[in-house]
């Protein structure tokens, strides 16, 4: 059975508003990949099938090496990995992880469950195939308040 997640909202510490972040099932949306999107550009030009072969030949072997990195970035890592990647802190109430945007909303964060112990993912609309990071917390820890502030996030455990 598929594993269940679970997403979470982001308190934005500047106002006190809270953002619920959604990632929208849209033609060009995250489930929209480069890949995709590619593939239907080079549709729309018949006239080059000639071009498109040569570019396919390409494009394959290109893909395979990309396939590879993209399953090693979305492989779930050490919390330790993901705060020292990042430039993060890890205290007994929580964490703080500084991440490569300037708006909250660009973020998801979602959890779930797996051998008792949490896993959460961060996912991003600006980073190529929308997963940022996926990582496991502390056993015994699981994810409360997540708030933002000047570009860090802090997940508060419960």
């Amino acid at each position: 059975m598929d594993k269940v997640w679970q997403r979470h909202e982001i308190e934005l510490l500047d106002n006190n508003t809270k953002l619920s972040l959604s990632l929208e099932t849209l033609e060009n949306s995250l489930n929209f990949n480069a890949q995709d999107m590619h593939k239907k550009f080079l549709l729309n030009l018949p006239h080059l099938s000639e071009v498109q072969k040569k570019h396919q030949t390409i494009v394959t072997g290109i893909t395979t090496d990309l396939e590879e990195t993209k399953m090693k970035i979305r492989g779930v890592k050490a919390l330790d990995d993901i705060l020292l990647e990042f430039g993060g802190e890890s205290t007994n109430s929580g964490l703080s992880i500084p991440l490569p945007s300037e708006y909250p909303n660009d973020f998801v964060i979602r959890t779930t469950s797996e051998n008792d112990t949490q896993i959460v993912q961060i996912i991003s609309s600006e980073v190529f195939g929308g997963l940022l990071r996926t990582f496991k917390l502390p056993p015994g820890k699981e994810t409360g308040r997540i708030t933002w502030k000047n570009g860090i996030i802090e997940l508060l455990y419960l």
